[in-house]
């Protein structure tokens, strides 16, 4: 976490005998930065729901003791809206961060390593206090979710793509869902340094694969502007429900309406195997209702609600 606040100033000249300036005065105040964590079966959710600024809907499965989370994308008007963070530095200081909204998020997924997710934040405001939180601080006993515990599914729809057992090889992806918020003379007002608002624009998501050249089907995809359909379905640890039935912590991070853009593969070294690097392009499934989307997320775990 590398979140700071900083105040802008001006400098004022003066006519005078000095070539130096005379004064200087302190405007508006900036409280910004990155959070980077592993995506997470319990730690992710908020954060996900924060980043996509829409809703999100707990409920009981028929395991008992397990629960699903789904996370719908919006428009910062639902629970989640803002997140506060409470960050101690050092042994006793402590700095309480307001406000918060995702603007940009990055999740990133390679060969031989754990899921890795930014979070660039904008808040409201930040202010220091004496809080002691290291009390209510503790580590999940859950592990992340990495690499080899994931499979890509591509198909025609999203019911197709979710329900085939057939998965598709990539290397790599990285995923990013930017939400352009305004921070600028449009999210203040008159009379206050801070941002009074922190308003989203449109929201651009963003899907790149790595994947060896085994085919030609996708490069077809991308000749014919193929429509399809993606999950990202990673499957971790066994959950021990009261019912005795086995669940597994899980995260399905879906795309409705895809577009390849690219699949021409790279001739690079004698030694390389042939691969490609294909962005996606990601669209509303239905842009003109309240519940046409272009991304969806569901959690499985064993919180019961948030």
């Amino acid at each position: 976490m590398r979140i700071y606040c900083r105040e802008a100033s001006e400098k004022i000249e003066a006519i005078g005998p000095s070539r130096a300036f005379a004064t200087r005065v302190q405007l508006e105040q900036t409280v910004s930065g990155p959070l980077e964590l592993n995506l997470h079966p319990h730690q992710s959710v908020l954060l996900m729901a924060n980043a996509l600024g829409g809703g999100l809907a707990s409920s009981v499965t028929v395991i008992g003791g397990t629960y699903t989370h789904s996370v719908t994308a919006g428009n910062f008007d639902t629970i989640a809206s803002s997140l506060s963070f409470n960050v101690r530095k050092g042994s006793t200081l402590t700095w309480r961060y307001l406000g918060g909204r995702v603007n940009e998020m990055k999740i990133s997924a390679e060969v031989g390593a754990a899921v890795v997710c930014t979070y660039d934040f904008f808040f409201r405001d930040a202010t220091q206090v004496s809080d002691d939180i290291s009390t209510s601080l503790s580590i999940s006993a859950v592990l992340p979710f990495t690499f080899i515990q994931g499979v890509y599914r591509y198909s025609s729809t999203e019911t197709l793509a979710a329900t085939t057992t057939a998965g598709e090889p990539i290397q790599a992806f990285e995923l990013t869902v930017n939400n352009n918020i305004a921070t600028g003379a449009e999210s203040r007002q008159l009379g206050s340094n801070l941002n009074t608002l922190l308003p989203a624009t449109k929201r651009s998501t963003e899907l790149t694969i790595t994947q060896r050249f085994d085919t030609t089907t996708t490069y077809q995809r991308m000749l014919q502007a193929t429509q399809g359909a993606v999950e990202l379905f990673f499957r971790g640890a066994t959950i021990t429900s009261s019912s005795g039935v086995d669940a597994f912590y899980e995260v399905t991070m879906r795309f409705p309406k895809v577009y390849y853009n690219a699949a021409d593969p790279a001739l690079e070294g004698a030694t390389d195997v042939l691969s490609m690097e294909i962005p996606l392009d990601i669209v509303s499934d239905n842009p003109f209702t309240t519940t046409g989307k272009d991304i969806g997320v569901t959690f499985k775990n064993d919180i019961s609600a948030y």
